[in-house]
């Protein structure tokens, strides 16, 4: 079978790919920092090849014998100060990917941006991949960083075959550090759960890999999808953490204002250097209906998409068992 090369392995969606492309028959080489810390290191079909992405002669050698390159990795940080403190990750680093590419003639190049870099919308009328990003992620330094990367692909997509997939909030197994699983944890066994006025998209973790692996086939170049499922807000999503849990959790509603506050004094904290989550463009998200299509996705890459329920619900278990664990 055709050998794929995965950038960002470790992660949430890099591992649940890594996972499928071996269960359908591909070999994979996965690029990791730590072969020991990739979940199930000695499968058959996967060679763990430790590196980074901004050393770019290892990556021309490495994806030599590949059909097809997934770049996954991605710096996700929402606590850095400035712009240029994503470069490396999400800018030079796909790059350096694009060169990879071109310089082995690899068939088919996969880039995994965001949905944030499209612009959201309402229940109604719900963001597509044909409009343009909007506030608050243009303040956003990840979201920009994403964009920039993202605008090297397009450019890109004159010399490579390229498909670009955008998810929304992934949630499912292996979350292993965790990333958007947070959001998860945030809820579960507590006594009291806060949530914001605003609401966004949920897509099951297993649905984005399927496309991924389904975009192989897509010959026009430049071709974008947004990955989105459920549209939910806040409170409703956390009604069925909790309920799918079972436990008995008080929801409590964050008032816009209080969150304008925090946004204002995680701007303080950053104008003195100090690293925090919280800015006026975070924490302003979390008030918006951040909502997506996944319309384009359906027609022409015949996806069928799971559940939110059972995203959460995978979640839940993958936690639920690392917890018992420790």
């Amino acid at each position: 079978m055709d050998k794929v090369f995965v950038t960002g392995a470790n992660g949430l969606l890099g591992t649940n790919l890594t996972l499928l492309l071996l269960q359908q028959g591909y070999s994979v080489i996965a690029l990791v920092r730590r072969k020991s810390s990739f979940i199930k290191p000695n499968l058959d079909k996967l060679t763990l090849v430790e590196g980074e992405l901004l050393d770019g002669e290892k990556l021309k050698n490495v994806t030599q014998s590949c059909r097809y390159l997934v770049h996954i990795a991605a710096n996700t940080s929402q606590n850095l100060l400035k712009l240029d403190d994503y470069y490396e990750a999400n800018i030079q680093g796909t790059e350096n990917v694009i060169q990879a590419c071109i310089h082995n003639n690899i068939k088919k190049l996969i880039y995994v941006g965001t949905a944030n870099t499209y612009g959201y919308g309402s229940l109604d009328e719900p963001g597509s991949e044909s409009n343009p990003m909007k506030h608050p992620f243009t303040k956003s330094l990840y979201a920009m960083s994403k964009k920039q990367a993202q605008d090297m692909v397009d450019k890109a997509s004159s010399q490579l075959n390229i498909t670009s997939i955008s998810p929304t909030f992934m949630l499912g197994s292996y979350d292993t550090k965790p990333s958007s699983g947070r959001i998860i944890l945030m809820a579960l066994n507590k006594r009291f759960v806060f949530y914001p006025s605003g609401g966004k998209n949920f897509v099951h973790v297993c649905d984005v890999a399927k496309a991924i692996i389904k975009a192989f086939d897509i010959k026009a170049s430049g071709q974008k999808f947004i990955l989105a499922n459920e549209n939910l807000s806040y409170k409703a999503f956390y009604k069925k953490v909790l309920s799918l849990n079972k436990q008995k959790t008080s929801l409590i509603y964050m008032p816009d204002i209080l969150l304008r506050i925090i946004g204002l004094l995680g701007d303080c904290c950053r104008s003195l250097r100090i690293k925090t989550d919280a800015s006026s463009a975070n924490t302003k998200a979390l008030t918006i209906c951040n909502y997506y299509s996944n319309k384009k996705a359906k027609n022409d890459l015949n996806m069928e998409f799971t559940s939110i329920d059972k995203a959460i619900a995978d979640s839940l278990k993958y936690f639920n068992q690392k917890n018992k664990v420790q």
